[in-house]
């Protein structure tokens, strides 16, 4: 049994891989800056029988045969210094799932907004149509997610892999997939003329059939066309517009109309992506993993649209994303215009990073044109202006990646609402 560790094993694409691994008959540990013996992540990995470590380089011995990595991991990390020092090869994570993926059919869906929601949806449909696929995707299928499972993966018996494909570090290009869906392209960690050489290079990649989303248009592949017969449970425009995605494409493999429709009726949903967390006093709060200037947009008009006044909340992700998308944040709180919106201090997990720019200083030019923002320094602090502001009715929209405490605190905000 070949042993494999994974470095920042809680991290959104690694927890996926490090489980497929362990259901894959690999004997797996990890290490992560954040463990948390109590955290349901991390005893949802040890029930799996994997290991976890300080990141110190401990939990790396002469015994692992593998040590898997992301771009995120620093060159000084301990545990990376380990491998090296030993000898043991390194294998970044999506070459990783590529291995796993082996000679298998493939279908990727990638964009730079959307792609979790679509990827989680055609894997739900899929298994309802008896396809048995092995998933990977960024975050929790609620119809899959179980006190025994974290949901954002799929250990399927097929030859069939659906999987989640990430442009952020460009290694969705590892990939050659049979089939793919291209959600839309924005600006995000790119400039969008890189960007869509990067997605013209991924479509070029793909073997027999490329969808692509309404705002990602191409003449030299299928568009996907808004089906006014999908009925979803989930909130928002832009999840019509994922669902058509996943429902052409099925389509075009001659799927059966109407069971994918009465599929795609029964999702519940991604974790974490306009999840309805609750109600308390009349007002409604809601999760969302939004984090660039199209995923906030995308998440405030959808919670407008159903429930009127929003209170949001942004937590930024990175000093480097919040100084590169600065201008187009702000474009978007002010047409947005939510009732009240509240910055909390940029997420820091540890590690060398360059402070380019800070919340408190962007929430001043966030004032400077027009927008009502508040710097709150803590979650305590946030919790007493949302508790005054908020009003039956009346909707809290939480947003943000990254930080762990964003989903905790929400559900703490509904089930301690106007408590000390």
């Amino acid at each position: 049994m070949q042993h494999i560790h994974f470095i920042g094993i809680g991290g959104v694409g690694m927890n996926g891989l490090a489980q497929l691994a362990a259901q894959s008959g690999y004997s797996v540990s990890g290490s992560d800056r954040a463990y948390n013996p109590e955290a349901e992540l991390f005893r949802s990995l040890e029930k799996l029988g994997i290991q976890i470590f300080p990141q110190d380089g401990s939990g790396i011995t002469g015994k692992t045969e593998q040590v898997v990595y992301s771009t995120a991991i620093e060159s000084n990390n301990p545990d990376l210094q380990q491998s090296k020092k030993l000898g043991i090869p390194l294998l970044h994570r999506a070459e990783f799932l590529k291995k796993l993926i082996g000679n298998d059919k493939l279908i990727a869906v990638a964009g730079t907004a959307g792609k979790t929601t679509t990827t989680g949806l055609l894997g739900w449909i899929f298994e309802c149509l008896d396809k048995d696929p092995s998933v990977y995707n960024g975050a929790a299928v609620l119809n899959w997610k179980t006190n025994g499972s974290l949901g954002n993966v799929r250990k399927g018996n097929s030859n069939l892999w659906i999987i989640e494909a990430d442009e952020s570090d460009k290694s969705f290009l590892n990939f050659h997939p049979a089939h793919s869906i291209i959600t839309n392209i924005s600006k995000d960690h790119y400039e969008l003329d890189e960007l869509h050489k990067m997605f013209d290079q991924f479509e070029s990649q793909t073997s027999t059939i490329t969808i692509r989303g309404q705002s990602s248009h191409s003449s030299k592949c299928l568009n996907a066309r808004t089906d006014p017969s999908i009925t979803l449970k989930m909130l928002g425009k832009h999840n019509l517009e994922n669902a058509a995605c996943a429902m052409q494409l099925c389509e075009e493999l001659d799927m059966d109309t109407e069971r994918v429709r009465d599929a795609i009726a029964q999702f519940q949903g991604i974790e974490r992506r306009l999840e309805i967390v609750g109600e308390n006093d009349g007002v409604t709060v809601i999760d969302d993993y939004a984090h660039n200037p199209a995923k906030i947009a995308a998440a405030l008009s959808a919670v407008a649209e159903a429930y009127g006044t929003v209170h949001a909340f942004w937590r930024p992700h990175g000093f480097t994303p919040l100084f590169q998308n600065k201008k187009d944040l702000i474009r978007v709180f002010k047409q947005s215009q939510p009732k009240s919106l509240f910055v909390l201090p940029v997420y820091y997990a540890g590690g060398t990073v360059d402070r380019k720019t800070t919340s408190e200083g962007f929430v001043e030019q966030l004032k400077s044109a027009g927008v009502p923002a508040l710097l709150v320094p803590d979650y305590a602090a946030l919790k007493q202006e949302l508790e005054q502001c908020a009003k039956a009715g009346d909707a809290i929209l939480g947003m943000g990646a990254r930080d762990p405490e964003l989903p905790l605190f929400s559900k703490k905000l509904v089930a301690e609402w106007k408590t000390p």
